[in-house]
């Protein structure tokens, strides 16, 4: 049976961008213990090692200056200089900077948001060569292995593995969508970054924590498709 879901506190679902801007620093190889985590998903060793480096290579870390506050979240390459991201990470924003897996600082400029799926698409002055994300274009399944990837704390990136739970029905921002349910570690500022099956393909792009639940919610990669195939998106609103 589906449950229906809120962003507001009041029912226990929070979106998981911080306004904490640490300086930018070069992200660490794969310790032991992530491909020990890896491991766990039926992968060759050397599978697992190559499956995690495309995934940290194509996540990005996002700064944002807006308005009112700094913001920090996370998000990920697409061909043709386009970064994806959460539509709150970006939200009304003056500049936006992204650091890159090898600790490079590159500009971008909002595009797009989509209020709706709280989605958000950006464009690379430079996308400098950067590695791209493949989007899986079929549904995830329940119960299938994932991988998340994202710079919780504005931190360096971290790696984790976990399981779809589900498809659950979500009203964000009051208009109701689909959204996936999953088992994974899930913390402050993983907004906006990918959710991957275990061919590094993205199922999805992570934007919410369930507290209580300590489950992750995400847009499914179906979902972010649809308006990479031109589905209307509105314009960054100014201070």
């Amino acid at each position: 049976m589906k449950h229906h879901l809120r962003i507001t506190a009041a029912l226990g679902v929070i979106v998981i961008a911080v306004a904490c801007v640490p300086p930018p620093e070069p992200v660490p190889d794969a310790s032991a213990g992530e491909l020990e985590e890896l491991e766990d998903l039926d992968l060759p060793s050397p599978a697992a090692t190559s499956v995690m480096r495309r995934a940290q290579e194509i996540t990005v870390r996002i700064r944002t200056l807006g308005c009112r506050q700094f913001g920090v979240g996370s998000g990920f390459v697409l061909p043709g200089g386009i970064v994806v991201t959460n539509r709150h990470v970006v939200d009304e924003p003056r500049e936006v900077t992204l650091n890159t897996w090898d600790g490079r600082s590159l500009d971008a400029e909002v595009r797009g948001l989509a209020v709706s799926s709280d989605l958000a698409m950006l464009r690379l002055a430079d996308d400098a060569g950067l590695p791209v994300a493949e989007l899986r274009e079929t549904p995830v399944e329940v119960g299938e292995p994932i991988i998340v990837v994202g710079y919780p704390g504005g931190g360096p990136a971290t790696v984790v593995t976990g399981t779809v739970l589900g498809h659950v029905s979500g009203e964000l921002l009051d208009e109701a969508t689909e959204v996936l349910r999953i088992d994974a570690e899930i913390r402050q500022g993983n907004s906006g970054g990918p959710v991957l099956d275990q061919q590094g393909r993205v199922v999805g792009v992570v934007f919410a924590l369930e507290v209580g639940r300590g489950t992750g919610l995400a847009v499914p990669a179906t979902t972010l498709i649809s308006y990479l195939e031109g589905a209307p998106m509105a314009e960054p609103a100014g201070c």
